[in-house]
């Protein structure tokens, strides 16, 4: 009863605990009232079908698999109300071992509510149902009152919005799953650190926190190329993704940016964000392109981080590399990568 009581109380926020789940489990629960009992018996019935193995009786074909005879694609149409091309479909994307498995899955969905319709619709997307299934398996082998209840309410008491909960269990779900102790202590220091618990950004620090085996490495990383605690704060503080990130990517950006690029370490802390750009595809293609016009006298020298990395592809093709078409020519191979820009 206490678990019915407080998934009742979830219900004002609902559409942001969905987000613990992939986005075709999300599917099964938005297609109910998501009252109280339904919303208990439907989180328990995904649970159920992963922790009794049934969804295993259903297993993916390869490609190069052959098509199943008329009788996989009959029950399709008759037991789950697919339409022949959807059968038909289906039946060439998955092999039904027994049909054991399968009856027992559409008997648990029936039993919980769900339509002739609902279940077509579970069945046609069964693909990655299952796989999400599997993939999320912690989801289905907790207790969401006793992991998520309670760190929900502790966002909200430190004025948190439910959008930001929904970014953070949207994209880093496991972060959800930690103990309560490491989780509330993260979520203090990063509110002691100045994060605006109303942006997003501060659930993305409390994301980055927990994995303070990850933060440490970053900070020994950084403090390698002279970043003082400040400046890692300051980097930290833009944002908190540079502080989750290989060593071997900080080191690779930096190498490029300071030594062949030029910039100012502690420079480059005050435009963190841009450490988390691809090195390949667009820190190098980028800057190679600025350094050709810095070279030439073409634009200023003092460029900041972030005009040249954040700007939209075709802006950037706009304002560094078509505007100077006439004096560089071959400043869109530097860009692709086929001319070297000391070559330009």
């Amino acid at each position: 009863m206490l678990s019915r009581l407080l998934c009742s109380k979830l219900l004002t926020h609902k559409r942001s605990l969905l987000y613990v789940f992939p986005p075709e489990i999300r599917f099964i629960f938005r297609r109910s009232d998501l009252n109280g009992t339904t919303f208990e018996h439907l989180f328990n019935t995904s649970r159920l079908i992963h922790s009794s193995g049934l969804h295993q009786e259903i297993a993916i074909s390869s490609p190069n698999s052959s098509n199943q005879d008329s009788h996989a694609v009959s029950y399709l149409i008759n037991s789950c109300g697919l339409s022949a091309d959807a059968a038909i479909s289906v039946s060439k994307k998955v092999h039904f071992r027994t049909l054991e498995g399968p009856n027992s899955v559409l008997a648990l969905l029936r039993n919980h509510g769900f339509t002739k319709s609902q279940v077509a619709q579970f069945v046609k997307s069964d693909e990655k149902i299952f796989a999400a299934m599997r993939n999320a398996r912690w989801a289905f082998q907790t207790d969401y009152t006793t992991f998520l209840v309670p760190k929900i309410a502790f966002f909200r008491e430190h004025g948190v919005p439910d959008s930001c909960i929904a970014l953070l269990l949207t994209n880093h779900p496991p972060a959800m799953m930690r103990r309560y102790d490491q989780f509330s202590e993260a979520l203090v220091e990063v509110k002691e650190m100045g994060f605006d618990p109303s942006k997003s950004v501060f659930v993305l620090a409390v994301h980055a926190l927990l994995k303070r085996g990850i933060w440490n490495r970053c900070q020994q990383a950084y403090g390698k190329w002279g970043w003082s605690k400040n400046d890692i704060l300051l980097a930290f503080r833009k944002h908190p993704q540079c502080m989750n990130l290989s060593e071997k990517k900080i080191s690779k950006v930096m190498d490029f940016l300071v030594n062949k690029m030029g910039w100012q370490s502690t420079a480059i802390a005050r435009s963190s964000s841009g450490i988390l750009f691809s090195l390949e595809k667009r820190i190098i293609p980028r800057c190679s392109v600025i350094k050709v016009l810095s070279l030439k006298g073409l634009i200023k020298k003092n460029l900041s981080l972030l005009t040249v990395l954040q700007a939209p592809e075709k802006s950037f093709l706009e304002n560094f590399v078509i505007k100077y078409k006439e004096e560089v020519p071959q400043l869109l191979g530097v860009y692709r990568g086929t001319v070297d820009a000391l070559e330009a």
